[in-house]
């Protein structure tokens, strides 16, 4: 079976949404070390696959320029995502006195401890990964008529090479 490589990187997406989903229902330490592996493999898949997805979709020409601003997500989505964490914790959290007692400067700062602190956090990295998840189908299936136009392409040239060698 030949499967476009916008099909591939649609399918290096399905896990990461399962990952995000088990961490916030399961909520233990082994769901977070295979949530966590999950989501690894799936964004090395995906890291890995997006240069080959950018040259065929936008063609070689400036194939770089465009494939930094297809990674340009990596950086965004860390902050983004970091922007949710922080917001999630600190709206969990205790605020607490802190004494310095070298300065005897008082600080506050807010403490979270335990699953609440992240469960909503990996609810929402969930819904977000299976919005991109839709999108890459939705990619998929745009580009898929134009990838077996090619692969028709290709086969017939292949024949037409094949059957230009056996006439004498």
């Amino acid at each position: 079976m030949s499967l476009a490589r916008t099909g591939w990187l649609a399918a290096a997406l399905v896990p990461m949404p399962m990952a995000f989903f088990l961490m916030w229902k399961q909520q233990d330490g082994s769901a977070l070390v295979v949530g966590t592996a999950l989501v690894g493999l799936s964004s090395g898949f995906i890291f890995a696959a997006a240069v080959s997805v950018t040259s065929e979709l936008f063609g070689p020409n400036s194939v770089g320029v465009n494939h930094n601003i297809l990674i340009t997500n990596i950086p965004l989505g860390s902050f983004l995502y970091g922007q949710i964490a922080a917001m999630v914790y600190d709206a969990n959290g205790q605020r607490m006195s802190v004494m310095d007692n070298r300065t005897g400067t008082i600080d506050t700062m807010i403490v979270c401890m335990g699953v609440k602190c992240y469960s909503t956090t990996f609810f929402v990295w969930g819904c977000i990964t299976l919005l991109g998840l839709a999108s890459s189908i939705v990619l998929f299936r745009r580009t898929k008529p134009a990838y077996a136009t090619a692969a028709s392409r290709s086969s017939s040239c292949k024949h037409l090479q094949q059957v230009s060698r056996e006439t004498p």
